[in-house]
């Protein structure tokens, strides 16, 4: 009897530029793999009648995978060319792609790697910074390690919860405030705290790197 493979899952992939010269932190990557995301959902492109509307409705209704690569020098822009979003934010810049399965992704994109080149790594943090009101915050779990793609992947997944069940006034200030984003990687005594104001709580299904089930990353809003 023949057995049928099973269909190639559907993907959100973002490509971070790391050009060997001027890397990026991890913190700012974080903040503009979110961003990045969540600019390609709010695209008109991609709402109703728009030419990306059926890829990214049919990836938004299944398991939101994401994955992220790297590029640099021709590599990071010859991706430029593929349908996407491109986020500049404090030296970080990441492309957010239209979805599609896995195996149909255009060649420029799965030319890039995954694997990870070490970038400087934030310090934990024992306290929440000072955050101004209406500001998306994510904070990232100091239980697992990961690396910064794979992090930058679990931000991008919370702050799209976030905002996407968030209430139109409470988006509309954001926009108006410049979408402000913060990102936090907590010590183990502010990560329990942190669950008492978070309105996500992202539980990887543990495709790569981590175990299932693993809450990586919390986000709320800062009022």
């Amino acid at each position: 009897m023949l057995v049928s493979e099973p269909e190639s899952p559907w993907a959100l992939q973002l490509a971070v530029r790391v050009e060997k010269a001027a890397p990026p932190l991890v913190a700012a990557v974080c903040r503009a793999t979110v961003l990045a995301t969540i600019a390609l959902l709010d695209d008109e492109r991609s709402g109703p009648g728009g030419p990306w509307h059926e890829a990214v409705s049919t990836w938004n209704g299944v398991r939101i995978r994401k994955i992220v690569r790297r590029g640099r020098a021709s590599a990071w822009e010859r991706a430029q060319g593929v349908d996407g979003v491109t986020i500049v934010h404090e030296g970080a810049e990441v492309r957010a792609f239209v979805p599609s399965r896995m195996n149909e992704a255009p060649r420029e994109i799965t030319k890039l790697q995954i694997q990870a080149t070490p970038l400087d790594e934030p310090e934990r943090d024992d306290e929440l910074p000072a955050l101004d009101d209406g500001a998306m915050v994510v904070a990232v779990t100091p239980e697992v390690e990961m690396t910064w793609g794979k992090r930058a992947a679990q931000c991008a997944h919370a702050g799209q919860l976030l905002w996407r069940d968030a209430p139109a006034e409470r988006r509309s200030t954001w926009d108006d405030a410049g979408r402000p984003v913060v990102v936090i990687h907590p010590t183990r005594s502010l990560w329990q705290r942190i669950d008492a104001i978070a309105e996500v709580r992202v539980h990887d299904a543990g495709y790569t790197e981590i175990p299932p089930d693993t809450n990586t990353t919390r986000a709320w809003w800062a009022d």
